[in-house]
């Protein structure tokens, strides 16, 4: 038994929203591309600072001989901190500069 094809009645839809009503394409584009872009960014080099930094972490905790467990959850805690670290000393830095160059 075949089913039947439910289509929704297209001429409908154009009744309730008349053309000059309805949303175009370039509507729904993002109105700042670049700082889309750059979010993406910083979000990668995020992730790759914290992934180094608790690689070495590892590393040193085993090298020292604690157990593997906690030298892992160790390295995790201690990648994360070191993260927000830098994160922290780089928005201070940054909010130097800004006030540097208003004073100018």
């Amino acid at each position: 038994m075949a089913l039947r094809q439910e289509r929704p009645d297209q001429f409908l839809y154009e009744e309730q929203f008349p053309k000059e009503q309805q949303v175009r394409y370039q509507e729904y584009q993002t109105r700042k591309p670049y700082e889309n872009r750059l979010r993406d960014l910083l979000f990668f080099i995020n992730l790759a600072i914290f992934s180094i930094i608790t690689v070495m972490a590892t590393y040193v905790y085993l090298s020292v001989n604690f157990p593997a467990f906690l030298a892992f959850v160790l390295g995790i805690a201690t990648g994360f901190l070191a993260l927000r670290v830098i994160q922290i000393a780089l928005r201070k830095q940054y909010m130097r500069m800004k006030l540097k160059k208003r004073s100018k």
